[in-house]
């Protein structure tokens, strides 16, 4: 430090300048500083006046039961009796729920309680996978089923889930997605005994061909009725479905009629023997939008994993619901794929869920279950989804289905049960890519408006300001499609809401795990 700066921090500014006025010098400085903070004011306001803050999202002391804390252990511990008596801060922050992402800089994780049910559209590409479907399978407490047309769901977790919980992890893959060797079979057909069975199970193959859950068509609702009967008949008689396959080859055959005449189904065996008897060319048309949807019948190695076979496990989803195993659902897109048996699985899975759940204390499952639905529109075309939406959540069974856009839903559910489904769901997140401008449009309205204090300023005469309050889109249109990567719109019943951040598995809890595991099976 120079000598003038000590003189100057000792003295002040007579020890520097004996015969300068300090006035001459602090005037002037004062001044500049005043002029300095006017103008820093005066652009303040004005970037407020013309940026105005938009206060219109819920903030994080509406989602007090979704974050950790007080409010978040009581709602997990009134809907999971089984958690274990400890302190708030002794307890796995997994056992609150299922992941969603972050409010604010510095906030908790936002999760899903065990009671609600999950719908997220995000575009491809926009951290559907690393941020939603890994987290929510590596931080389940129960038994996890979970779908996908790509491997890497499975290779991110199906190591850890069998070293997390020491329980058996099943891998459903018919076309060979993750190249691992067939160790079991699950009887698509086990469990069929009633009319009501056959026809839901038809329905996850009509899906391969129905034009929309709203209308169909002729052909669709004929070929579903001929699937039901055929599926009904192989399920009574004790055959595959590789003998549905055949039927559907041959439509003189009169086995299948006969085998619902005999258990007591005349009423269906009637229907079938109308479909044999009718005119040629809709007989034939029947038939073939028949084979068309049920084409996977024709494909031996898909066929192997549900055909009961010496030496391979058979799979018990009954079992299953009340364990910690992992099942993993894996099917190819286009026609001739797994895809209605990824469905079928799916929902039987489900469905064997909710039985346990009635059977259990307080009617739920504990621990939960978490069905991570990742492209569900291409290969988990569930028919009923909609329907099971509204009553999964309180048996303790918790679905996150993830879709591309809500048009990809309404190809598969049609209109009214897209909008069933997005109605159901009392967790919404809309991710970035939403490229549907009616879509976006009636995001931007559901997030709602707020008033936006704008000041004005006149440039002639005697000049002036004045301020006035209008009505603004909380979040427009054009902002919906821009949201960036990592980005979503929380709308989650009863609150407000919410632009939340995603958390990608690479910056999570998980993330050296991960990396290890994902090295050691390369």
């Amino acid at each position: 430090m120079s000598d003038a700066w000590r003189l100057l921090l000792k003295g002040g500014l007579t020890a520097v300048w004996p015969s300068l006025a300090p006035a001459l010098v602090l005037f002037p400085a004062s001044f500049v500083a005043v002029g300095l903070m006017v103008a820093i004011v005066a652009v303040a306001l004005r970037w407020v006046a013309t940026h105005p803050r938009r206060d219109g999202f819920a903030g994080a002391g509406q989602f007090a039961e979704l974050l950790p804390g007080r409010a978040g252990w009581s709602k997990a511990r009134r809907l999971r009796s089984g958690l274990p008596g400890l302190r708030v801060r002794e307890l796995p922050d997994a056992d609150r729920g299922v992941p969603l992402g972050r409010i604010g800089q510095r906030g908790g994780i936002l999760r899903a309680t065990w009671e609600d049910v999950i719908l997220a559209i995000c575009a491809p590409r926009s951290g559907k996978t690393t941020c939603l479907a890994v987290p929510a399978v590596l931080d389940a407490p129960g038994p996890v089923l979970a779908t996908s047309n790509k491997a890497d769901l499975w290779t991110y977790t199906a190591g850890l889930r069998a070293e997390d919980t020491g329980e058996q992890v099943w891998t459903f893959d018919p076309q060979g997605i993750t190249r691992r060797p067939q160790s079991f079979v699950w009887n698509a057909l086990d469990g069929v005994s009633t009319v009501a069975d056959a026809r839901r199970l038809a329905g996850h193959f009509i899906q391969e061909v129905r034009r929309t859950k709203d209308a169909g068509d002729f052909w669709d609702r004929d070929a579903e009725d001929l699937l039901t009967g055929l599926l009904l008949a192989a399920a009574l008689g004790g055959f595959s479905l590789t003998q549905v396959g055949a039927w559907l080859t041959s439509t003189s055959s009169v086995q299948p009629r006969n085998i619902l005449a005999e258990h007591g189904f005349a009423q269906l065996a009637d229907v079938m023997t109308g479909r044999s008897q009718g005119a040629v060319e809709t007989r034939e048309g029947v038939y073939a939008t028949a084979r068309a949807a049920a084409a996977c019948l024709s494909d031996p190695a898909i066929m192997a994993w549900v055909t009961p076979s010496p030496g391979l496990a058979l799979f018990n989803p009954a079992r299953f619901a009340v364990s910690r195993q992992t099942l993993y659902l894996l099917s190819k897109d286009g026609a001739g794929s797994a895809a209605p048996l990824v469905a079928a699985f799916a929902d039987r899975v489900m469905l064997e869920a909710v039985a346990a759940a009635e059977l259990a204390p307080g009617g739920r499952l504990d621990p939960p279950m978490v069905a991570v639905l990742d492209e569900a529109a291409n290969v988990c075309r569930i028919t009923e989804l909609p329907r099971l939406y509204s009553h999964l959540g309180s048996r303790g069974v918790v679905p996150l289905t993830i879709l591309q856009s809500r048009s990809q839903g309404q190809r598969v559910w049609g209109e009214g049960g897209m909008a069933e489904l997005f109605g159901a769901a009392t967790i919404k997140l809309i991710g970035a890519g939403v490229d549907e401008q009616g879509f976006a449009e009636e995001l931007s309205k559901l997030v709602g408006e707020e008033d936006v204090l704008v000041t004005t300023r006149s440039s002639g005469g005697s000049g002036g300001t004045s301020r006035s309050s209008r009505r603004e889109r909380v979040l427009p249109a054009d902002e919906v499609r821009a949201l960036p990567k990592f980005t979503a719109l929380l709308l989650a019943t009863g609150i407000r809401p919410a632009l939340v951040r995603l958390v990608p598995w690479m910056a999570g809890a998980h993330a050296e795990r991960i990396r290890s595991a994902v090295e050691d099976s390369a």
